[in-house]
């Protein structure tokens, strides 16, 4: 059974009964329960469900949309936090020398203001975000790195500048690299997916204004499918999970 099938399985599982046992469902789906906990991570991270000890419960919805229930930088920065910073140390050395970087304001790159160091390499470095928490935390351990925030309208739960001016702020910029992450990834189809479609905008502003880009995602967003198209892996140079970075075709071409 595929992820995606899978996924699809404990949702219908949740709606029916109103919460999930990790060991129940090991059983019923016949896969490991490490396999249904990182199911359960994808779902939670997308705002799909609310992950508790031993299982998971309904996310309680009190909007319409994605963008309403989506989960907070709060919430959302402690799940999955050693693939994170697994990440984030391959991002660390693959960015060592950079100039100019535009990064996101997801939690996976947020881990990047853990790994970055003031070494000599990293002198003259320039990062332009539109996320209020990696602006403010590099701006705290004053790492002799030059950090911009984007204007924008700013995102309650998210922590994010968003919105036409967030956009706007990009023209005329050039990066190096764009360093950003996504909802989801679905390998065998090479499609990249959000969870709203204004953080799949500004992304796909940083992206088309860089001249290598970068997509940063824990293995647990593999072939899961969230709602708003971000990209292909083809407008992408790399691709770098917690086991570290590969090249995408387009990087081999």
């Amino acid at each position: 059974m595929i992820a995606e099938e899978r996924r699809r399985k404990l949702l219908e599982f949740l709606e029916k009964s109103g919460s999930l046992s990790v060991a129940e469902v090991s059983d019923q789906m016949k896969v490991s329960r490490m396999t249904v906990h990182r199911d359960l991570d994808s779902l939670s991270a997308a705002g799909l469900l609310r992950k508790v000890h031993g299982g998971a419960v309904p996310v309680v919805k009190a909007a319409t949309t994605m963008d309403d229930v989506a989960r907070s930088f709060t919430e959302r920065k402690p799940a999955n936090a050693n693939a994170k910073e697994r990440i984030a140390w391959h991002l660390a050395k693959i960015l060592a020398g950079a100039r100019n970087i535009a990064c996101d304001a997801s939690t996976t790159v947020f881990a990047l203001s853990i790994t970055l160091k003031p070494a000599p390499e990293n002198r003259g470095m320039f990062i332009v975000t539109h996320g209020i928490p990696l602006f403010m935390e590099l701006q705290r351990k004053n790492l002799g790195i030059r950090i911009a925030l984007t204007g924008g309208e700013p995102h309650p739960r998210t922590e994010s500048l968003i919105g036409p001016l967030a956009i706007k702020t990009l023209e005329g910029l050039r990066f190096d690299y764009a360093v950003v992450s996504a909802a989801g990834l679905m390998e065998e189809q090479g499609e990249v997916y959000d969870a709203t479609p204004e953080g799949a905008a500004i992304k796909q502003a940083m992206l088309s204004r860089a001249n290598r880009s970068i997509l940063a995602i824990d293995r647990s967003k593999m072939n899961f499918l969230a709602p708003y198209p971000l990209g292909t892996l083809d407008n992408f140079d790399l691709v770098v999970t917690e086991d570290g970075p590969r090249e995408t075709k387009k990087r081999r071409r």
